[in-house]
Order: C-alpha cells, then sequence, then structure tokens
C-alpha cells in the first residue's frame, strides 16, 4: 500500500485556496467529515449529529475569519483546513465565538478545554513570534484517503513557514491514522494519548527538534 508520502509526489493536485468568506459548503463539509470524530464526539457528550455539527462549524468558520485565523481549501471544494492564530487569548472572544461555545453548552466548553489543556506541550509563547495552530481539516467523504488531506496540510503549513510564521511546536489531532499524516510528513511525533472514559479522544504531538 502506498503511503501518503508516495501518494502526494506521485500525484499533482491544485493549488489551494485562501478563503476569506463564510459559506454554508464550509461548515457543511466540516460537519460531514467530522460526524464519527472521537474529539467532536466527545465535545459534545456523544450526542453529535450533522445539524449540531454544521451549527459548530459555522461558528468557528466565522470566529476564525475575524479574529486573525486562517482558512484553506482545495479549488474544488473537496477538503478544508482551519488554522487558529495562537497570538488570539483563550480569554478573547466575539460573537461567534460565544456562539459556538452555545452550541457545544456548557459541560461541552469543559470538555473542550480539557482537552487542549490535557494536550498542549510546555512551549514559552515569548519565544515564538507567531503561530498558526492546525485546528480541522476535513476531506469530504468519497475524497479520503486520496492525497487531499496531506497536500492541503503540507501546502498550508509550508504556506506560514514562507509568510514568517514560527512552526506550530504542537498538534491535536483526534485519531492515530490523523497522527500518522502529520508525523512523516510535517515532523512531529506523539507525546501523549489523551483518554476520556476510556476510551482515546485526542493525542499530543510535539515536533521533532
Amino acid at each position: 500500500m502506498e503511503s501518503t508520502t508516495q501518494k502526494l509526489s506521485s500525484q499533482k493536485f491544485e493549488e489551494p485556496v485562501l478563503v476569506t468568506h463564510p459559506e454554508p459548503w464550509q461548515w457543511e463539509l466540516l460537519a460531514k467529515a467530522f460526524l464519527n470524530d472521537p474529539t467532536l464526539n466527545y465535545w459534545f457528550g456523544g450526542n453529535a449529529d450533522e445539524s449540531s455539527l454544521s451549527d459548530f462549524f459555522e461558528a468557528v468558520i466565522k470566529d476564525c475569519l475575524s479574529s486573525g485565523g486562517k482558512v484553506f481549501s482545495s479549488p474544488d471544494q473537496k477538503a478544508i483546513i482551519v488554522w487558529t492564530s495562537t497570538a488570539r487569548g483563550s480569554d478573547s472572544t466575539n460573537e461567534f465565538k460565544k456562539r459556538w461555545q452555545e452550541v457545544l453548552g456548557p459541560e461541552g466548553v469543559k470538555r473542550y478545554y480539557w482537552v487542549y489543556e490535557t494536550g498542549y506541550v510546555d512551549f514559552n509563547p515569548h519565544d515564538y513570534n507567531k503561530i498558526m495552530e492546525p485546528e480541522y481539516l476535513a476531506v469530504y467523504p468519497g475524497y479520503q484517503r486520496s492525497g487531499y488531506g496531506g497536500h492541503l496540510i503540507k501546502w498550508s503549513y509550508d504556506y506560514f513557514e514562507k509568510e514568517g510564521y514560527d512552526k506550530t511546536p504542537y498538534i491535536l489531532p483526534s485519531t492515530r491514522g490523523s497522527a500518522k499524516l502529520y508525523g512523516p510528513l510535517l515532523g512531529y511525533h506523539i507525546v501523549k494519548e489523551i483518554f476520556a472514559d476510556g476510551k482515546l479522544v485526542a493525542l499530543s504531538m510535539k515536533r521533532n527538534e
């Protein structure tokens, strides 16, 4: 079986595009792709469905675009990635951040922050000029495992490096399969597996030195 890196070297993909305006296809794609995601299902208390996920991701996209983050997609709208700015403090808020927190509910918000606090790798933000963190990567069902996601994450990662951003010291993928993508492609290794109620809900990865 071909590895992801082999697929990327043997296939040609069109250059991703920068998303500047929120549109329904964006959160609809994310909702479909994350329907069975362990992290999102943990946040939603096991009650995530396509409708609630769509509401959540609509607010996430709008929050990201209004708070210094960036969103990229494949030109055919089959893959999308959301990058958030770590320059924005956790106490920084706007109407869209309030909205996705409302969709999660109080307990969901607690679970959300618990995953991130548990998974964060120790680092001093003062050692970095600016960082973008990949938060959500989605590929439309039926197009997964075709190289779309790998191309999009690698291209956008290189984009930020060219723009003068520091490389994010950590990544929090949802599954071991996602970790296998980030590991060889971007140079990260697993430092912690995060369990809740006996189930793996996320992994913490640190950038190789």
